[in-house]
Order: structure tokens, then C-alpha cells, then sequence
């Protein structure tokens, strides 16, 4: 999405044991837009690590994913709250805790949920609803539009790019529409059909037509198709109040530890 899928194979590090099975990633989200620090997330298997092999890691990290700014160069580490070894291993290496903490929240799915909209709206997916039209209104919904018209092209070249995706499905890319034809709220809903889970990215209403509801039908409607498509999970990079308060639980936060590498 943001122009560096080209950089992977020197970036994103993996690690496998002696039967091929793999057993740790270190990964970026491939994102430096307006960031101080270059981002990696250890994705850790449920087996127990050396300190040797954790160092090892880390080392990746620094080598590979830290971003210099004209601050300096830093790297932010991110590892599951209950990862102790790796916390502590960080933190005799001169990383910092930070005080934010990156949350994901889950609801277990089993049946059908109700979508209620309002009169004059309607739900739409990517088949109908333009990357340019996804684009403004993401633009918009976020506060980095706040014109009449788009500012520039960046948020449509943007989805244009999610639809290059393998695991992606323009019938699960759903909007609301108004009267108008005009997006008034969206949910990017992907389906991982090993695990049996969903989950959410994008999501979002422009502010003119919140707290009417258009948030949870549009994230409902978009439960409601994986759960047709098997799953019995759906998960969201978030634990604001929107998603508790329509059925998600807070189930696990990755803390962020960071170090600045050189000047």
C-alpha cells in the first residue's frame, strides 16, 4: 500500500526450526509516514526461546527496520505484554518503554447479527463503490481531508494497492452510502480462511453522519459475510469504547520499547 512491497525479502526476517516449520517473523508494516521510528513486530511461536536466539531478533531489527529521521535513527520494538524474556532483553539492551501500548480486541461469532440503517442509506461493496470514492472518504473520516474534493491522490493510490492483496475480496470492502451516492461510513473486512478469523481495517465515518449507527452496521454487515465464509472470530487493531461497546473484548496489548541507535 504505501510503495514498499519491493523491499521485503531484505526486510522482513524469517526464522524456521529443522523441519521447515516457522517458528518467529520480524516484520515492519512497511509504513514511515510521518514517523520518528522504523517499526518491527516479533511474531513469536509458542515454544521457548534462547536469550542467544532473542538477541538475534533484535539485532535483525536494528540491522534492518530502524528509520532515520533528522532526529536520529531509532527503532521501535513491539512484543506481547506476557513476553518476558524478550521484555527484559530489551531492556538490558538500553531500549525505553513507551507509554502507549498497541491493543487488539476480538468478538466470537456464531450467528447473524441485525443491521439496522437509517432511511435513505445503504450498504455497498468495492464492486460499485470507486478507490477514489474510498479514498476521500477515509481522507475525511481520519481529518486529513477536510476540503470539498480530496487534497490529492495519496488515499485512492492506496487502495487502488489493497486490491493487489492476495487474501483480498472486493465483497467484503463495504461501504454505506447516502442518498447522494456519497460515502458516509466504510469497513475493510478481510477473511483468513486457515484460521477461521476476520478482521478489520479499515474503518470509519465521516464526521457528519456519526452517532447514527452507520459505524455498527457497516462493521455488522461485514461480520455477518465472513461468518457465511466460515469464520468464528473477527479481530480489530483497537480497544476504543465504538468496538466494546457493540460486542469486541480487549484481549491482548503489545508494548512498544524503542532505542535510538545514532544521531
Amino acid at each position: 500500500m504505501h510503495g514498499t512491497f519491493d523491499s521485503w525479502p531484505e526486510t522482513v526476517g524469517i526464522w524456521e526450526d529443522e523441519n521447515n516449520e516457522i517458528v518467529a517473523v520480524v516484520n515492519s508494516e512497511g509504513e514511515v509516514i510521518n514517523r520518528k521510528a522504523g517499526s518491527a513486530f516479533f511474531q513469536l511461536g509458542n515454544r521457548d526461546f534462547t536469550g542467544d536466539f532473542l538477541s538475534e531478533l533484535i539485532d535483525y531489527a536494528e540491522s534492518r527496520l530502524a528509520l532515520t529521521t533528522e532526529e536520529g535513527t531509532y527503532v521501535n520494538v513491539f512484543v506481547d505484554e506476557d513476553a518476558f524474556s524478550i521484555r527484559k532483553l530489551l531492556k538490558e539492551k538500553d531500549y525505553v518503554l513507551l507509554e502507549w501500548k498497541d491493543p487488539m480486541s476480538c468478538m466470537d461469532i456464531s450467528g447473524c447479527l441485525k443491521v439496522e440503517l437509517p432511511e435513505g442509506f445503504r450498504i455497498a461493496d468495492a464492486n460499485e463503490v470507486s478507490d477514489c470514492q474510498k479514498g476521500f472518504a477515509h481522507g475525511r473520516a481520519f481529518g486529513y481531508y477536510i476540503n470539498d474534493a480530496p487534497d490529492d491522490d495519496a488515499a485512492e493510490r492506496c487502495f487502488q494497492a489493497l486490491r493487489n492483496a492476495p487474501d483480498y475480496l472486493p465483497e467484503l470492502d463495504l461501504s454505506i452510502l447516502d442518498r447522494n451516492g456519497e460515502v458516509a461510513s466504510f469497513a475493510g473486512v478481510w477473511y483468513d480462511d486457515l484460521n477461521r478469523i476476520g478482521i478489520l481495517e479499515p474503518v470509519g465515518t465521516i464526521p457528519k453522519y456519526r452517532r447514527m449507527g452507520l459505524g455498527k452496521a457497516v462493521v455488522y454487515e461485514g461480520i455477518n459475510r465472513v461468518l457465511k465464509m466460515g469464520a468464528n472470530r473477527i479481530f480489530v487493531g483497537s480497544d476504543q469504547q465504538f468496538y466494546l461497546s457493540i460486542g469486541f473484548r480487549a484481549i491482548y496489548y503489545k508494548q512498544i520499547w524503542q532505542k535510538k541507535l545514532r544521531d
